[in-house]
């Protein structure tokens, strides 16, 4: 059957719209601050969703005085990182929704705001490896999401013009980035709580079966 789309390709964000890895960041930032004397917890996820993990820095110096070096600071919380995403699962339903857009013969891209040893850790640990994988890291770009300029590198890599891909975010700051870029959105936000601080450009998508059907992945819409 064929089956027709005004896109060719969707580019995705990784933690926490791919894997369920938002609360293992918080985890690495916590035991961070812990090793240079400050306690926080669950109270600062909203302040660092969405952000880069230089922004994380710069917030967290200016919120509790700290001058500790950034390379220090990255290589602490990527030790601490790498260990936990032994264990980090996908999204429920995300890898669902990735495998059958790959068996529909979509092109697809990951990209993310994370350094490129944690994207690499991510893509292990949620057996996404592929040499052929087009993605876009932190390490890949000048200035991160909200910027356009992540997925405009990714739809660069893909031979694509902005217009003709699609991208899957769960966070308004790579919403926002994809917008800037010229591409549709579809947001999927974990609560309805979050739908809300979308960019009224996005698409919000509540499960993995809305997501599918505004792929228009008809294999798993009738699984």
């Amino acid at each position: 059957m064929t089956v027709n789309r005004d896109f060719k390709a969707i580019l995705w964000d990784m933690d926490g719209t791919l894997a369920d890895s938002e609360a293992l960041h918080l985890r690495t930032l916590i035991l961070v601050l812990a090793h240079h004397g400050v306690e926080a917890g669950d109270e600062l996820h909203p302040l660092i969703f969405g952000k880069t993990g230089r922004e994380v820095h710069a917030l967290c110096c200016e919120r509790f005085g700290l001058s500790t070096d950034l390379a220090a600071w990255s290589a602490f919380r990527a030790r601490c990182y790498i260990e936990g995403a032994r264990s980090l699962e996908p999204r429920p339903g995300a890898r669902n929704v990735y495998r059958a857009a790959k068996r529909a013969g979509l092109a697809q891209a990951i990209v993310s705001n994370s350094s490129r040893m944690l994207l690499e850790a991510n893509l292990n640990a949620l057996d996404l490896q592929d040499p052929q994988l087009v993605s876009v890291s932190a390490n890949d770009v000048r200035a991160g999401k909200p910027e356009p300029e992540p997925y405009e590198r990714a739809a660069y890599l893909l031979r694509l013009h902005p217009n003709q891909a699609i991208v899957v975010e769960d966070s308004p700051t790579g919403a926002l980035a994809a917008i800037a870029a010229g591409m549709r959105v579809l947001a999927w936000p974990l609560d309805d709580a979050g739908a809300a601080l979308f960019h009224p450009a996005a698409q919000i998508v509540r499960s993995e079966r809305e997501l599918a059907a505004a792929l228009n992945l008809p294999s798993l819409m009738t699984n």
